[in-house]
């Protein structure tokens, strides 16, 4: 298959933030008297936007109170821990590196997402960004990659996603991209999501160069080729409202 561009997910894709975002909505559920199942983080808490969690696993709680509990989220994400994910970073300097066109799109804020890039000495390698509130809907809707798309000039349908969560998968197929999930955990969401293939981590992508671009190798099954993108141009961001829907937690 040939593409032109590539869109990173954040948490989960580039850094592991499971067990921070796990401790964060733990502490809150328990400070009410409140506990998370399994099938609730899966189901309503990773790839899915703040909002949605509280009206879901704390809807218990009276609006008042489900309100505190967003506040408390949006003051702590920014500092959120995590941990580098094997080989990420060294694909994205590869892709980088053989001029490939690059996004990331992440629920994270902005700050969170510069943090993490710095860290991951990944500053200045992505063509544009997606954060929390630039898109008016969050994950599994469309919108931030879409928007993604449009500010590096390219189609939705030339761009492959690396996500790790069904709502991330549907986002990514929604929009008309192609998306390849890493993830070790049970393949049959992220493939009813949509997902071409599921891989349990970055040493099963491989990338070599060629004489009109670069070309990954997935789980040894697919080569999808980047060749040029002389006729996309990008286009420049633009500052966005910030909207209450538009703030994926992953």
């Amino acid at each position: 298959m040939q593409f032109s561009g590539v869109l990173f997910d954040m948490d989960g894709v580039l850094v592991d933030t499971d067990q921070a975002v796990a401790d964060l909505w733990n502490g809150l559920a328990s400070e009410y008297g409140l506990t998370i199942s399994d099938g609730e983080f899966a189901a309503h808490v990773y790839g899915c936007v703040p909002e949605h969690t509280v009206e879901t696993v704390f809807a218990p709680l009276a609006p008042p109170d489900r309100a505190k509990v967003l506040t408390r989220v949006r003051e702590s994400e920014p500092d959120l821990a995590f941990t580098p994910v094997p080989r990420a970073s060294e694909l994205v300097h590869d892709l980088a590196g053989a001029g490939v066109p690059l996004a990331l799109v992440t629920g994270a804020s902005a700050a969170r997402a510069d943090r993490a890039l710095r860290t991951l000495g990944l500053t200045g390698r992505f063509g544009t960004t997606v954060t929390w509130g630039e898109s008016a809907r969050g994950k599994p809707a469309p919108d931030c990659y879409l928007l993604a798309a449009r500010r590096l000039g390219i189609p939705p349908v030339e761009c492959l996603v690396f996500e790790d969560t069904s709502g991330g998968v549907r986002a990514a197929t929604a929009a008309g991209a192609t998306c390849v999930a890493v993830s070790r955990l049970d393949p049959a969401p992220l493939r009813a999501g949509g997902a071409r293939h599921v891989v349990p981590g970055f040493e099963a992508v491989s990338f070599r160069r060629h004489a009109a671009g670069a070309v990954l190798s997935v789980a040894d099954q697919e080569d999808m080729q980047f060749g040029s993108t002389a006729g996309h141009q990008p286009v420049t961001p633009t500052t966005a409202t910030h909207t209450e829907g538009g703030s994926p937690c992953r």
